[in-house]
């Protein structure tokens, strides 16, 4: 097949979160299915185009916004690393800035809704440019959610794009990208379809909602997931449309791609280890433990990885961060986010300097040595679409400690001391004593026996993490897409 994957964030390039490491997996994935993937995402300031041989492809090319308003942009183009995939890349003056989403105030961007729609009316464009047909458009959130809107509509006819078909993923459907019907004004679309039926949402327009309704295949990132997104609690406002396209609808846990996380290959960490053998791993504590100027000692030491937002569940730490400190542990934190909560922790830090780590920023290479050299890791989500932290986690030895949600649920099972199944430490209620007593049962385990923490340590590690299983699925969903008739919404 033909598969064109449009995000707004792939990695190496562009990074918030899970999305950007999931783009750069899936088309590989499915290119080594023997599938033709092509990858379009924009041109960001922050991009370094000479660290990835970006290319100009074309210049002052013009893309339509509506029937009066045109936009002009470049085209670039990459390989991607370890594949044979072209990463095109759309730049354009509503594009090319140095925050993805944000400007330097931290506020989104008040022209987002035509940011989006120059990025995506301009990969129509670019692919008439280089004449490439498509079986499938595979769109990933908000960003893009009006792709299939586009394809159903002002480009359904186009001799490129008639039997194209989509696939729209939800990776968290907390973030919808709802604007007043003015913030779209240039993109003149018709009237009949600004109705709540639609592309409507209570007086506004909602461009993940366009996704859902237009969408030939809707998928999200676990089978939890896309339980839970039907429900009045994690739907977020969608659960009834996304109600009607449930049998349309398909989890799809992600898996790792193994050429970027590795402890066995993994060069941005001190020294390289398997299950056969902790010692590398415990180098890798010892090395985290001196980089951070934490105690170098056999404490147990808690990584987490993570954007600061309520959405993490970081509030539970906090409230218990003096009663997890007592039980004799060290603490390191890597991310960026809300301000209150970077504060907070910084705070923690001061308290307990030989013992605690804040480091507010965004490090790849910290991030992976954290995995390597934590002894658990803590992801205590609220909500938890799929999460890819737990699975880096469990294949470098770091033993999760999760709340049951999401893709959390889908991967981490409760560790049962007497039989010594189950693969983290897991808490179901939204409550910080329940997530203390995880932690705490945690601890106890890796104090007091020692090879019990040490078996399931190489137990998590040795499960299958890789894209293979994955791959298959979105081959099924890629196919189904293909092979659905074609619907007319209105």
């Amino acid at each position: 097949m033909k598969i064109v994957f449009v995000s707004a964030e792939v990695v190496p390039y562009s990074k918030t979160g899970g999305l950007g490491d999931v783009s750069s997996a899936i088309p590989k994935a499915m290119e080594q299915l023997g599938h033709n993937v092509t990858i379009f995402t924009p041109l960001y300031k922050s991009i370094d185009v000479e660290k990835h041989n970006v290319k100009l492809v074309k210049k002052d090319l013009l893309a339509p916004i509506g029937d009066k308003v045109e936009v002009v942009f470049d085209l670039y183009e990459t390989t991607h690393p370890d594949s044979e995939i072209s990463v095109y890349f759309i730049k354009n003056s509503y594009l090319y800035r140095e925050g993805i989403y944000v400007g330097e105030d931290g506020e989104d961007y008040p022209d987002s809704p035509i940011r989006f729609i120059s990025f995506m009316k301009s990969i129509f464009t670019s692919l008439e440019l280089l004449e490439a047909p498509v079986d499938i458009f595979h769109v990933n959130d908000w960003h893009s959610g009006l792709l299939p809107f586009f394809l159903k509509t002002e480009y359904g006819e186009h001799n490129l794009f008639k039997n194209a078909k989509s696939v729209f993923t939800i990776h968290n459907i907390g973030y919808q990208g709802v604007y007043g019907f003015e913030t779209i004004e240039d993109a003149n679309i018709p009237e009949i379809y600004l109705n709540d039926d639609l592309l409507g949402f209570h007086g506004l327009i909602n461009f993940m909602k366009a996704g859902i309704v237009y969408t030939d295949v809707l998928t999200t990132v676990s089978s939890k997931y896309a339980e839970e997104i039907q429900t009045k609690q994690f739907g977020y406002g969608l659960e009834k449309i996304i109600k009607t396209r449930k049998d349309d609808l398909y989890g799809i846990v992600h898996g790792i791609d193994l050429a970027v996380w590795n402890p066995k290959t993994d060069e941005l960490i001190p020294k390289n280890y398997d299950s056969r053998s902790l010692k590398g791993k415990e180098e890798c504590k010892n090395y985290l433990q001196d980089k951070l100027n934490l105690d170098v000692s056999d404490k147990p030491l808690l990584g987490i990885i993570t954007r600061l937002a309520t959405q993490k569940g970081l509030d539970l730490i906090l409230k218990k961060f003096t009663k997890i400190m007592d039980l004799g542990v060290q603490f390191v934190l890597l991310g960026t986010g809300d301000p209150k909560l970077e504060k907070s922790f910084k705070n923690k830090e001061k308290k307990y300097p030989q013992d605690c780590s804040i480091n507010i920023e965004f490090d790849n290479r910290l991030a992976h040595q954290i995995e390597a050299g934590s002894d658990f890791f803590l992801m205590p989500s609220k909500y938890e679409p799929c999460g890819l932290n737990q699975l880096y986690s469990m294949l470098y030895g770091a033993v999760p400690i999760v709340r049951k949600t999401g893709g959390l649920a889908d991967t981490v099972q409760d560790y049962n001391e007497e039989t010594g199944e189950g693969s983290g430490f897991v808490f179901e209620r939204i409550n910080a004593d329940k997530f203390f007593e995880a932690v705490e049962r945690a601890v106890n385990l890796y104090k007091q026996d020692k090879a019990k923490f040490t078996k399931l340590q190489k137990s998590i590690m040795n499960k299958d993490f890789s894209w293979k299983n994955a791959a298959k699925q979105w081959q099924k969903v890629y196919l189904k897409a293909k092979l659905r008739k074609i619907k007319n919404i209105i």
